[in-house]
C-alpha cells in the first residue's frame, strides 16, 4: 500500500476550500470532519506487488491523433493533478485530446472513477486532508472533458470509485477507499439533490475499499482487500443498503475494480493479473470464466457495446484494452497506450474507462 503526501496538494486544497462555495451549481458546504485521525494520508488502491513475470512493457510510437475531438477513453494517475481523455480507439498511442483538472484546480489522489452510459464522468478525489480535517469530494463532469455538472462533499472518508446509470441527475454509488473512523472500505450514495449520505459496510470488510458495481434492479457490490498486501472480499448489498452479505464462491488474491457486462454478469478485476466473471453473486457466485490480464490491473470497465474492456495497469503505467465477449466472459488483450500518463510518478495509473460505458447495469 502506498502513502502519498504533498504539501503543494494541501496548499491548493486549502485555497479550494476558501472559494469552492460558489464554484458551481449544486455545490455543497464543506464542514470539518469531527474526530479525524492525525497524520492520515491518502491511500492508493494499488497493492505493493512486484510486476508479474512476462509483463508487456510498452514500446509504442508517440503520435498525435489529428482531428480527434471526442474523449472515448479516460485515464487517471494517482500522483497527478489531472485526468486525461483520449480518442477511441487509441492503437497509435495518441496524445490526450482533453483534460480534467489542472494544477490550479487539481483533482488529487484519484484511485478509481466512473463513467455512465451517457459519457458523463464521476471523479472521487480528496479535496482536503490534514491532522484536523479530511474531506473527500465527488465531482461529475459532462462528456468530452466538459463542464462540471455538480459536486458533493463526502465527509465519510476517502472516496475511491463510482458507479451510476445517470450521473447527471441520478444517484452515484461511491466506494470509499477508507473511512476516516475505521480506515476500512464502505459504500456511500451521493446525488446532485441530496449530497452524500451516511456510509454503510459489512463487518467482513477489514481492508480498503476497491470497486463498486450496481445492477439494473438497484442491488450493488463492493470489492475490498483484507490486508495491506492483498486479500479479497466481495459483499452483496440488496437494494444497495444495509449491512450486506458476503458473496460466496468469489475468489481473488488482490481486490480491484468491478463491472457488469451486457449479460448482467459481474466482472471482478484481480490485481494479481486476472479477470473473473461471475453470474449470480446475490450472494452466491458461479464462476463463468477467468482470463489473464496484463501487468497489475486495478480498475476498468466496458465500452458502450460491451465488447471491449479498458483497464488501468499499475505495472506499466498504461491503459490496457481487451476484446471482451459477454457470451463467454473471455477477455483477450488487444493494445495498450501510455502517452501523457507519466505526469505523476512512473507507476501510478490505476484506472482506465471507456466513455460512454455499456448501458447494462
Amino acid at each position: 500500500m502506498r502513502f502519498f503526501i504533498s504539501a503543494l496538494c494541501a496548499a491548493l486544497a486549502i485555497e479550494l476550500l476558501a472559494g469552492c462555495s460558489g464554484s458551481s451549481a449544486g455545490s455543497l458546504s464543506l464542514p470539518a470532519t469531527a474526530g479525524a485521525p492525525a497524520q492520515l494520508a491518502p491511500l492508493s488502491a494499488a497493492l505493493p506487488l512486484m510486476p508479474p513475470a512476462g509483463v508487456r512493457r510498452l514500446q509504442l510510437e508517440t503520435r498525435f491523433v489529428r482531428g480527434a475531438t471526442t474523449a472515448g477513453i479516460y485515464a487517471s494517475n494517482f500522483d497527478a493533478y489531472e485526468m486525461w481523455g483520449y480518442a477511441n480507439p487509441n492503437k497509435s498511442n495518441g496524445k490526450p485530446v482533453c483534460t480534467l483538472g489542472s494544477e490550479r484546480s487539481p483533482l488529487t489522489s484519484v484511485n478509481g472513477f466512473g463513467t455512465d452510459p451517457k459519457g458523463n464522468v464521476m471523479v472521487p478525489w480528496l479535496l482536503h486532508y490534514s491532522s484536523s480535517q479530511n474531506l473527500g469530494e465527488i465531482s461529475v463532469y459532462k462528456p468530452n472533458c466538459g463542464a462540471r455538472l455538480w459536486e458533493a462533499s463526502d465527509n465519510n472518508g476517502q472516496p475511491g470509485d463510482a458507479y451510476s446509470s445517470n450521473a447527471a441527475t441520478g444517484k452515484v454509488v461511491v466506494a470509499e477507499t477508507q473511512l476516516w473512523t475505521t480506515h476500512t472500505g464502505a459504500l456511500t450514495i451521493c446525488s446532485y439533490s441530496a449530497g452524500c449520505g451516511k456510509a454503510f459496510s459489512n463487518k467482513a470488510v477489514i481492508g480498503i475499499g476497491e470497486g463498486v458495481a450496481v445492477a439494473a434492479n438497484g442491488d450493488c457490490w463492493l470489492s475490498a482487500s483484507t490486508s495491506k498486501s492483498g486479500g479479497f472480499v466481495l459483499v452483496y448489498f440488496k437494494g444497495c443498503a444495509g449491512s450486506g452479505k458476503v458473496a460466496t464462491g468469489a475468489e481473488a488474491q488482490g481486490a480491484g475494480g468491478l463491472f457488469i457486462d451486457t449479460m448482467g454478469r459481474l466482472g471482478t478485476i484481480d490485481q494479481y493479473g486476472m479477470l473473473d466473471v461471475y453470474k449470480g453473486c446475490n450472494p452466491a457466485c458461479t464462476l463463468v470464466k477467468s482470463s489473464t490480464l496484463e501487468g497489475q490491473p486495478i480498475d476498468g470497465g466496458l465500452n458502450a457495446k460491451g465488447n471491449q474492456l479498458a483497464v488501468g495497469d499499475y505495472a506499466t503505467n498504461s491503459v490496457d484494452v481487451y476484446n471482451y465477449s459477454a457470451t463467454t466472459g473471455v477477455a483477450t488483450y488487444s493494445y495498450s497506450f501510455d502517452n501523457g500518463l507519466t505526469s505523476g510518478s512512473k507507476n501510478a495509473v490505476e484506472s482506465g474507462l471507456f466513455a460512454p460505458r455499456n448501458s447494462k447495469l
